[in-house]
């Protein structure tokens, strides 16, 4: 495993790692290696959506986009209403 050094952390942060590796009964950096791991799950997981969302984003505004330019003779007039005479 590679051997990282981390300094500067929040001494609330370093307290609340040493309390879990203490009710554990792991050591220090067994904890700290896998609250990396949870941590940078979720930060991949956060920026997945992230991209998701704004590519879900433009591929609707194209696709209206795209629909709107359709002729109403065609297609356009599905899901339109017919005004009653």
């Amino acid at each position: 495993m590679t051997d990282i050094t981390l300094q500067n952390l929040r001494p609330k942060l370093v307290e609340r790692l040493t309390r879990l590796a203490q009710l554990q009964g792991l050591a220090l950096d067994a904890v700290a290696s896998e609250a990396l791991t949870i941590g940078v799950d979720a930060i991949e997981d956060r920026v997945r959506k992230e991209l998701l969302n704004t590519r879900e984003q433009v591929a609707l505004k194209d696709a209206i986009e795209q629909i709107q330019k359709v002729p109403n003779a065609a297609f356009g007039l599905i899901g339109r209403v017919k005004p009653r005479q």
